[in-house]
């Protein structure tokens, strides 16, 4: 049988090219390792920030020790001015300056608006967002404490000027990830976005190096079995990956590994048409790693995994999911392994990586065998 003949051959010459090997059977891991190292710290902590009180009272002392004591944050500067603050963040010294006003505790005593700054360097969002929402929560603790002392001073028990200054709070229940880690968030869009790349790596080398095996005979059948060689190849690394981002990385995994495997076969499948195109037009196994290795931002930042898709332009969306498959793969493996979503959930996906691989690979195949076939003419006329 062509194909069987096909994946033996093909899973035989992974073991004679060291490159592959590395593709296959260590690349999954070294990069689940790399990115997981990078984000294996919960949250962004001890970030540099300065303290101006232009008040030195009792209560501007009480909101600085809330700075001092938060793991958030690292005080290291007591700047004498406004200006020195504005110097410091421009600087990069510190990521964050909080003025407290003179006149701040006479204010608040009497009942009076007054005002903590925050002023932050928004050139890291991931910084910045961490350290304005603690500093809201640290400002807002120290505010409500505020207010209920002030209302006991007027003859209230402490549980009723905690009912009046507290006419309502927001109850909070996270689900999936309690505590909003960048970890859990990226780390299995991460893997989708490893296993296309050197997936496509993988089948490029081998569409571009076997050119002239591949288009003798039943080509269809020889791709099929050439893809099936890379993608059982790099199966026990990527599955292994799995396993290091639960066990070492402790990410929570709820969802079905059937199901995963399933979406993940679909997703091998509709990437061969794209990575057909790609070896038609580069000819060249350089030219087609420096083409594919480009196509790892734009189709990662377009998947839905960092920004949502809807709120990209539709037209944009429409283009996305016509031209590349990672769309329908990457968010929706996130879905199922972190939130348990069943089998029924991933039908659409299926149906669209389906349509994707009845349109791409005939037009894959048909520009594979018109390129590689009149280059082995050529060669054999010569």
């Amino acid at each position: 049988m062509i194909y069987l003949e096909s994946f033996k051959r093909e899973f035989k010459s992974i073991f004679k090219y060291k490159g592959m090997m590395i593709l296959l059977f260590i690349g999954p891991i070294f990069l689940t390792l790399y990115f997981g190292g990078v984000y294996c710290n919960d949250y962004v902590n001890d970030i540099p920030i300065a303290v101006l009180d232009e008040d030195n009272s009792s209560l501007s002392n009480l909101v600085t020790g809330y700075f001092l004591t938060s793991e958030r944050f690292d005080v290291t500067n007591y700047p004498a001015s406004r200006g020195e603050l504005q110097k410091l963040i421009d600087e990069g010294t510190v990521q964050m300056g909080i003025c407290i006003p003179d006149g701040f505790e006479r204010d608040v005593t009497t009942y009076k608006s007054s005002q903590i700054l925050a002023v932050t360097d928004g050139s890291n969002i991931v910084v910045a967002n961490n350290a304005y929402a603690q500093a809201t929560m640290i400002a807002q603790s120290v505010s409500a404490g505020v207010e209920m002392k002030l209302i006991q001073g007027k003859g209230m028990t402490p549980r009723m000027a905690q009912n009046i200054a507290l006419v309502y709070n927001l109850g909070e229940r996270i689900l999936y990830d309690p505590k909003m880690t960048y970890m859990n968030y990226l780390i299995i869009c991460f893997l989708a976005i490893f296993f296309q790349q050197l997936m496509l790596s993988s089948m490029g080398s081998t569409f571009i190096r076997d050119s002239e095996y591949i288009t003798e005979g039943n080509v269809p059948a020889k791709i099929f079995g050439a893809v099936s060689a890379c993608f059982v190849g790099i199966l026990p690394s990527t599955l292994l990956s799995v396993f290091i981002v639960l066990k070492l990385f402790r990410v929570p995994i709820a969802g079905s590994m059937l199901t995963v495997m399933v979406l993940t076969i679909f997703f091998a499948l509709s990437i061969i048409g794209p990575s057909l195109l790609i070896a038609s037009v580069a000819k060249d196994k350089l030219k087609y790693s420096q083409f594919e290795f480009m196509l790892s931002l734009p189709t990662f930042v377009s998947s839905g995994c960092v920004w949502p898709m809807n709120q990209m332009p539709k037209l944009l969306e429409i283009i996305v999911r016509a031209c590349w498959p990672l769309a329908n793969y990457a968010k929706v493996v996130q879905q199922v392994l972190v939130k348990g979503m069943n089998f029924r959930y991933v039908i659409p996906s299926l149906l669209q990586l389906g349509i994707f691989s009845l349109v791409w690979l005939p037009a894959g195949i048909v520009c594979y065998k018109r390129t590689f076939c009149r280059e082995s003419t050529q060669g054999s006329v010569m």
